[in-house]
């Protein structure tokens, strides 16, 4: 068996009265403040996809190197995991372990402000001593496919999962811009609800294409992930 995890929600600090910065997740409508130990793991599957094995060596690493103990790593991640912040999912290949972790998933663009990128800039060349030529690169676009463009097209009209994503490529839908729009393009049949949309995945003759596209924009940092809780 094959058990992958990734992070979901969207970071940001928030200052308090006191003048202290805050590290808070959103997911949905929640807000969730973090301790070290969940930030430790948190930053390390958000944009990354990986094994338990995998996190625990890069866990043991950070914890390391900022001071901490590294024996609260099982309890932090399940913390986590019912908080859902982390997600994870099983299955006897890779390929169908992705699947089952991305499917109902809901996809949310990011957009990497000028701002962001002359910050990135400078830390890269001033702090980091990595020459003009590579630093410059953070200043590119990222070349997308046809189904990459699809994908962000839709996520950006509409909060859709990965599933529901799939579905509006596989029936050729790229407007759903209104609820009514939404509902004719995912709910046109008698056996597609809510709560089965990811299970029909593999029915799609492009399932294979979209689903990876949709994991390569998220490691890429073009998207992060969310849940309605």
């Amino acid at each position: 068996m094959v058990q992958l995890y990734t992070a979901v929600g969207k970071y940001k600090l928030r200052k308090e009265p006191d003048g202290r910065k805050l590290p808070i997740i959103s997911v949905g409508l929640n807000e969730c403040a973090l301790t070290i130990e969940e930030m430790l793991i948190w930053s390390t599957l958000i944009w990354n996809i990986m094994t338990e094995d995998e996190l625990r060596k890069i866990y043991d690493k950070k914890a390391l190197g900022a001071g901490i103990s590294g024996d609260k790593f099982d309890i932090t991640l399940k913390r986590l995991i019912s908080r859902n912040l982390v997600v994870s999912e099983k299955a006897i290949s890779g390929d169908d372990a992705l699947y089952k972790l991305l499917s109902n998933l809901y996809i949310v663009p990011v957009s990497s402000s000028l701002l962001t990128k002359i910050r990135a800039f400078i830390q890269l060349v001033v702090f980091q001593k990595v020459s003009f030529s590579l630093a410059k690169n953070v200043f590119l676009e990222d070349k997308l496919n046809d189904i990459q463009k699809k994908i962000l097209n839709l996520s950006k009209q509409k909060l859709l999962s990965s599933a529901e994503i799939l579905k509006c490529i596989e029936n050729g839908v790229t407007d759903v811009s209104t609820r009514e729009k939404v509902l004719d393009a995912l709910y046109d049949d008698d056996y597609s609800t809510f709560d089965n949309m990811g299970l029909f995945i593999k029915f799609y003759d492009n399932h294979r294409e979209v689903m990876e596209a949709i994991a390569t924009l998220y490691l890429r940092k073009n998207i992060v992930f969310d849940k309605l809780i």
